[in-house]
């Protein structure tokens, strides 16, 4: 599966020379080419549909592999209509330091007026609950006719009519559109990057959201859920490549300790609740 994060940059020497040394391990993969497992819908119990295909039924390439999946929205009760979710592997009530989550959806600026999607990643508190949203926004612009990316923390689970007024980038190409969320310290509080990349993994747009009141490692924990709040685009949204990527350890070679032996022994340092967007 494609991954892109800034982990996978970090050099392999370091990787030798520090056994603290921390790069993106994917803890959940889902590109739907055997099952939807990890992704929930109204066929077990959340909301929206999933279905999965091959070329024929999508009727685009898929982004990898033989299969994606089309989602729809179906209605939520006490809450409306809302799309699949996925809890990915599971909760994380700690920091693990800088992480990230992607999804490759399908883009076409020929969507009808006023229609698009909303996606949220959201985070969890210290306590193990959730603590704040962090919503990508795509919505077929009513008047001006764009199809506009933006980001905020808050879904109305609905489009969003006013991405022009907002930070944005115009999508003018139909094609697989890279979605992450980058989670990171920034100097002691969460900073969260909502990049937009093209196919390639080249960036495109980026809207970052910081609030002072996520402190780490206070208030902030790890990652919570994903969740397509609202999909208004007439049959579904094409979506692959689904992921969670989540530092781990780097044990250190064998031949690290070598390493150490020639720079003189140097020192080396060693979350589910379903709820409206908020």
């Amino acid at each position: 599966m494609k991954i892109f994060n800034i982990a996978g940059t970090i050099p392999a020497l370091a990787l030798v020379l520090s056994s603290g040394a921390a790069m993106a391990a994917t803890t959940f993969e889902q590109g739907f080419e055997t099952d939807t497992s990890g992704w929930s819908s109204n066929a077990n119990g959340w909301a929206g549909s999933i279905q999965r295909q091959d070329a024929t039924g999508l009727g685009v390439t898929p982004f990898e592999g033989s299969y994606a999946a089309r989602f729809g929205e179906t209605n939520e009760p006490g809450i409306g209509s809302t799309g699949p979710f996925t809890g990915f592997d599971h909760y994380r009530d700690t920091f693990p330091g800088t992480y990230s989550a992607q999804a490759a959806i399908y883009l076409d600026p020929q969507w009808s007026l006023g229609s698009g999607f909303d996606y949220s990643v959201a985070s969890s508190n210290t306590g193990g609950t959730h603590r704040r949203d962090f919503i990508f926004h795509v919505t077929k612009d009513s008047s001006s006719g764009d199809l506009l990316v933006g980001g905020s923390n808050n879904s109305n689970f609905a489009p969003r009519e006013d991405l022009e007024t907002l930070n944005n980038f115009n999508v003018t190409t139909a094609g697989w559109y890279i979605f992450e969320h980058l989670f990171r310290d920034d100097g002691g509080t969460l900073a969260v990057d909502l990049n937009l990349r093209d196919a390639s993994g080249s960036l495109l747009f980026t809207e970052t959201r910081n609030d002072p009141a996520d402190t780490i490692p206070g208030v902030v924990g790890g990652n919570r859920y994903g969740w397509f709040t609202d999909i208004t685009v007439d049959g579904g949204i094409l979506v692959d490549s689904t992921q969670l990527n989540v530092p781990a350890p780097i044990p250190l070679p064998a031949a690290g300790w070598l390493l150490l032996t020639a720079f003189g022994g140097l020192g080396f340092a060693a979350a589910q609740r379903r709820r409206k967007a908020a």
